[in-house]
């Protein structure tokens, strides 16, 4: 029997000294969990028991310790086996999350970029039509007043001003470059706070602007607020920073 077979645990209670030990385990205890000490001569019985109890403990000792030794070292061996054959995924890993990760920031990245400026595009087309459909109003109200109308001509100048003082409504068109997608995996942005200028953290403190103390600076608090804000983090002296790491889910599309 090799190191690794000793500390299969299916194997340990078939050793001929475990069993040995098991089977007067059994008939020990089925007296002496029955003892009842009311009289003399019940307290020498109780008192041999727990006698006998105390040298059954010290002959297991004396029968299994020199296999714990054992034990442990094959023990030891095993984990240095599942880290010499782990390793070596986990480079695969580590080196495939930094190629995977890049690449997915970099098309995020100009997705964002094209999103924005498909929100620019459409906020200026937008401000374009709603002043040229404000030039059109002026100039029919101007019509108006010449022939008269003057409550028709302020009523439609209250109108063009009314229509302008709303809300920008667009659509914005989604980014032409598609998504980078994967298969039983994903990408997960960590945020995470960086102290830039201590000083600047304390003078904010000692103003109210920022609800953590600052002796030195609470980077649990912090933290705890750059994973809610996000970039929009907002504490002097301090800034968010996000890291992205790739994560098995589990779920993979059938063949």
């Amino acid at each position: 029997m090799n190191e690794i077979e000793v500390i299969q645990a299916e194997q340990l209670s078939s050793l001929p000294e475990v069993q040995e030990l098991e089977d007067t385990r059994s008939k020990f205890l089925a007296v002496a969990l029955t003892v009842k000490v009311t009289d003399q001569k019940s307290l020498v019985n109780a008192n041999a028991f727990f006698l006998d109890a105390d040298a059954r403990i010290k002959a297991i000792d004396e029968k299994l310790d020199p296999k714990r030794e054992l034990a442990y070292r094959a023990y030891q061996e095993w984990l240095k086996l599942i880290k010499e054959l782990k390793d070596p995924y986990l480079k695969a890993k580590a080196y495939l999350n930094g190629q995977v990760t890049a690449y997915h920031q970099e098309i995020e990245k100009k997705r964002r970029e094209e999103e924005e400026i498909a929100r620019q595009t459409a906020i200026k087309e937008e401000m374009d039509r709603r002043k040229t459909e404000e030039e059109a109003r002026i100039a029919q109200a101007a019509e108006l007043e010449k022939a008269g109308a003057n409550e028709e001509a302020e009523a439609l100048v209250a109108e063009t001003v009314e229509e302008n003082q709303k809300p920008i409504e667009i659509y914005v068109p989604p980014a032409a470059t598609p998504k980078a997608e994967l298969e039983g995996a994903t990408v997960k942005v960590y945020w995470s706070a960086e102290v830039t200028d201590l000083r600047a953290l304390c003078r904010a403190v000692a103003e109210g602007k920022a609800a953590i103390a600052c002796i030195e600076a609470n980077m649990t608090v912090l933290n705890a607020q750059a994973r809610s804000l996000k970039k929009e983090l907002n504490i002097p002296g301090v800034r968010a920073i996000s890291t992205s790491s790739m994560a098995a889910t589990g779920r993979r599309n059938a063949a």
